[in-house]
């Protein structure tokens, strides 16, 4: 009762509410302090993690910067793992040496930050192997004929026709050709050394390769007559084995007979190279093929030639239907869906006798 009378009403208000702001500021310092006591551990051992990843993404630069020396330990020291290693390695095995740093920056195995980190380092340098061509090359022998055993002896050898029909042969006398060889062709006789300008030795290449070509012509004389030749014949034909030669005359028979050489190349197993390699001894001695008679032929005869779809044999045939027989093969070309092209490709097996 007596402390109830020292105090008015409106203090012990005032005592009551300080009392409470006092125990809201012990509660803010009490959970401040532990909320700081529970991050802090997290801070040290994020520390920890960056110090160790720095540690870990540490590169070592080989002393050598051409790639072409490093091992498998030098790659390692630049942080690339086993598995782009053996990428690395396999990619140069198949180009046998770097000859720049675009060529190793390539490789698949190389993330873009790898890439930008290797063009920082990476110094190739390629010595150069050219040899001045005016120096290089000396006079052989002449001969009215074409000398094929030449070749036999010498990996750089180069020849030219003049106006008299002689054949000059001139010889590298770099290493790489055999010296006893050159002296075994000169008869004992002194070496004639002397220059070739580069105008010179271009037209020399020239004349020797279309000399070549022309010789090789002149020299076989064998060849296949492709619309009378039998499976033995064209299997005497390099890279024509019994399966080849049966698809070119199931072909030649579909079609009715060749009608020009470049028709062997629509062979499905004859590719271009196939074809360039034995183009030179293919004929067509014998041109008759057989005919398809438009005015009498159905659909079916038609659509079975190679080069003759449904579509087109319909209409060949429902024209004929509307129209009556056909006058001249030039009518085909009022058929729309015929074009120019296809026209002049099927009319040498068309007839309208």
């Amino acid at each position: 009762m007596k402390l109830n009378l020292l105090y008015s009403p409106s203090q012990r208000r005032g005592i009551f509410f300080l009392l409470i702001l006092f125990t809201l500021y012990f509660i803010f310092l009490f959970f401040k302090r532990n909320s700081e006591e529970n991050i802090s551990p997290f801070v040290v051992i994020e520390s920890e993690v960056f110090k160790t990843l720095e540690v870990e993404n540490q590169i070592i630069i080989p002393e050598n910067r051409n790639p072409n020396f490093w091992i498998t330990k030098d790659w390692v020291k630049l942080g690339f793992s086993s598995s782009q290693i053996k990428i690395i390695q396999n990619y140069k095995k198949k180009l046998n040496i770097f000859s720049n740093k675009s060529q190793l920056l390539k490789c698949y195995a190389f993330n873009e930050s790898e890439r930008k980190m290797l063009d920082s380092i990476v110094v190739i340098k390629i010595k150069s192997n050219r040899v001045d061509i005016r120096k290089s090359f000396t006079f052989l022998l002449s001969s009215k004929s074409p000398n094929y055993d030449l070749k036999n002896y010498f990996d750089t050898l180069y020849f030219e026709k003049n106006s008299k029909g002689i054949f000059n042969y001139y010889v590298s006398t770099s290493k790489r050709n055999n010296l006893l060889a050159t002296k075994n062709c000169l008869k004992g006789k002194d070496l004639n050394i002397y220059s070739l300008d580069p105008k010179t030795l271009r037209r020399i290449v020239a004349k020797t390769q279309k000399i070549n070509r022309i010789e090789r012509i002149k020299k076989s004389k064998f060849v296949v007559n492709i619309n009378l030749a039998d499976s033995l014949q064209w299997r005497k034909l390099r890279g024509i084995g019994v399966k080849r030669s049966i698809h070119i005359l199931n072909y030649k028979n579909s079609l009715g007979g060749f009608v020009n050489l470049s028709q062997v190349n629509e062979v499905y197993s004859v590719n271009d190279s196939l074809f360039n390699s034995i183009k030179r001894f293919l004929r067509i001695k014998d041109s008759s093929v057989v005919k398809i008679n438009i005015n009498t032929c159905s659909i079916k005869q038609l659509k079975n030639h190679p080069y003759i779809k449904w579509n087109i044999a319909n209409s060949i045939v429902n024209y004929r239907v509307q129209h009556g027989d056909f006058q001249l093969i030039e009518d085909l070309k009022k058929i729309r869906i015929l074009n120019n092209t296809l026209y002049y490709k099927i009319v040498p097996y068309l007839t309208i006798f």
